[in-house]
């Protein structure tokens, strides 16, 4: 009997244990379906390229937003693009890593649309200690984090 209840509470707990990254949500979003407020932040960042994350701590919103923006090419320049966007949840580091490449368009590429500009809904399931950011592999900062 000791054995059985011993058992199931193993279970439980690696259920448990497996359910807070099921927990979390990451969705990348349109601009018309984020609140004001993050519409308002992401039009004051917008002027520059880079990764910018919105975290909303009021109004009993409980989605951060990450906005990865390259919309700016300067004349001559190639078009930045970004692929391959993941979140992935560390329990044993208590991190959230987010990971992306940015990749330049060629030429054929200018006809058709590039995402240059994404958003992504976040929700946790817990709060987090760090959040590491990877392009094309390389750990780099986060530009701006606006509340």
């Amino acid at each position: 009997m000791i054995y059985l209840l011993l058992i199931f509470c193993l279970v439980l707990a690696t259920t448990l244990e497996c359910n807070k990254e099921s927990d979390s949500e990451f969705s990348k979003v349109v601009r018309q379906d984020i609140p004001k407020r993050v519409q308002n932040f992401i039009d004051t960042t917008s002027e520059k390229n880079g990764v910018y994350l919105y975290a909303s701590n009021f109004d009993n919103d409980d989605y951060d937003y990450l906005f990865l923006n390259a919309i700016n090419v300067n004349q001559g320049d190639r078009a930045s693009f970004f692929t391959d966007v993941e979140f992935e949840i560390e329990e044993q580091e208590h991190t959230l890593k987010i990971s992306f490449n940015e990749e330049l368009a060629d030429d054929w590429n200018y006809t058709q649309k590039i995402e240059n500009m994404l958003i992504y809904k976040i929700k946790l399931s817990e709060k987090f200690d760090t959040i590491k950011v990877f392009k094309n592999g390389e750990a780099i900062p986060i530009d701006v984090v606006g509340v």
